[in-house]
């Protein structure tokens, strides 16, 4: 891309960066802490008093700053937290009908994970919110208000985890689940969390799970199936790799089809292939993918990295340079797809004014940009 500097811009755009540096630490930092396997916050708060566990002074603690109001910069953080208690895992349709407590079947088990009151935890994806005026991201966090509901977790014989049940897999899922009607196709098995949601949806006629794993379908039909009820009926499942059985699906066959055959956010490459494949919709189909926003979100972030790199190459500023550096590292690693995406998004962009910096800034531009044009985008 090619960043034009004027004096406007040198006056205003600083300023975009600053701000966006200082949350977006405190943004990072909150995220590290709570998805970290070897930091246990519950740990510092024991002995704290339980009406001082708000979720501002908690997130304060987090990100090392004490959030005064809703006009502090860092008030962000706590918009989408939210408390939970044992009984709101518990009532979701899956948790009050499917029993999966020491399930064992071939190369994998089911066990039950419970974490600690007032532990912490990512609910849902990363919600789009202006902090001063600019879009950034913000993270929905969790608190176990109580006692915590134990959930599922799906485990190879070495003790990896290979699908899990949490309120995340849960809010995450949910879109996808409210949207499927007709004949379903579901990209994925895990433990038919997506697939006993819409088997029992009315409007859903029905279900084909593809899996390539034959321990997991063998789980799925021996432990899981039985226990859908009347919902059994609409399910069938086959045995083949999702990029090889997508190509045999004819024009009308399914209304839906929800794909999850990533591990998480960091399982990218699966995602854009399939997403290249299949589009937003497929031979009549729609597509949704699981965490797609999270996707999308990576891509804004690597257009931000982009315009702050091109500008402190315009205005040849060793200090902006340098703090470009870790995205130019990344980016150069080819560890990250998202990267190249922003790249290619980028690279025949001509920045003049504020306003073209506002475009690319906006969350929703940039998903529509690549909606339209991810074919090409897409490496």
């Amino acid at each position: 891309m090619k960043f034009v500097t004027s004096r406007r811009i040198r006056n205003s755009f600083p300023r975009y960066i600053a701000n966006y540096f200082m949350y977006q630490t405190a943004f990072n930092k909150v995220l590290s802490l709570i998805s970290s396997s070897e930091y246990d916050y519950v740990l510092n708060i024991e002995n704290t008093r339980e009406e001082d566990l708000t979720p501002v002074n908690v997130v304060s603690s987090l990100a090392g700053h004490q959030i005064a109001s809703d006009k502090d910069p860092f008030y962000p953080l706590i918009s989408h937290c939210k408390s939970f208690t044992h009984d709101d895992l518990l009532q979701n349709p899956y948790y009050r009908n499917i029993r999966l407590e020491g399930c064992d079947y071939g190369d994998f088990k089911v066990i039950s994970v419970s974490d600690r009151q007032y532990e912490f935890f990512l609910w849902n994806d990363v919600v789009c919110e202006k902090l001063d005026g600019l879009d950034s991201f913000v993270p929905c966090i969790g608190i176990w208000k109580d006692v915590p509901a134990s959930y599922y977790v799906l485990q190879d014989r070495e003790g990896n985890a290979w699908m899990s049940i949490t309120f995340n897999e849960i809010f995450t899922m949910q879109p996808s689940i409210d949207e499927a009607r007709g004949d379903v196709l579901t990209l994925g098995c895990g433990l038919g969390y997506y697939a006993y949601m819409v088997a029992i949806k009315p409007d859903v006629e029905s279900v084909t799970i593809v899996e390539q794993n034959q321990s997991v379908i063998d789980l799925f039909n021996q432990k899981i199936l039985p226990q859908f009820g009347d919902a059994k009926a609409k399910v069938r499942v086959v045995k083949a790799d999702a990029f090889e059985f997508i190509p045999t699906v004819r024009n009308g066959e399914y209304d839906y089809c929800f794909a999850d055959i990533w591990d998480g956010i960091r399982d990218e490459k699966r995602y854009y292939a399939l997403r290249k494949m299949c589009g937003s919709e497929y031979r009549g189909m729609k597509m949704s993918y699981w965490i797609e926003k999270g996707f999308l979100g990576q891509i804004a972030t690597g257009v931000k990295d982009v315009l702050m790199e091109a500008f402190a190459l315009a205005e040849q500023n060793k200090d902006w340079m340098q703090l470009a550096a870790p995205a130019k590292f990344l980016r150069e690693s080819d560890q990250y797809t998202f990267f190249t995406v922003a790249d290619n998004m980028m690279k025949d962009v001509v920045i003049k004014s504020m306003e073209d910096i506002d475009f690319y800034w906006n969350f929703e531009n940039v998903k529509k940009l690549y909606n339209e044009n991810y074919y090409e985008l897409i490496p």
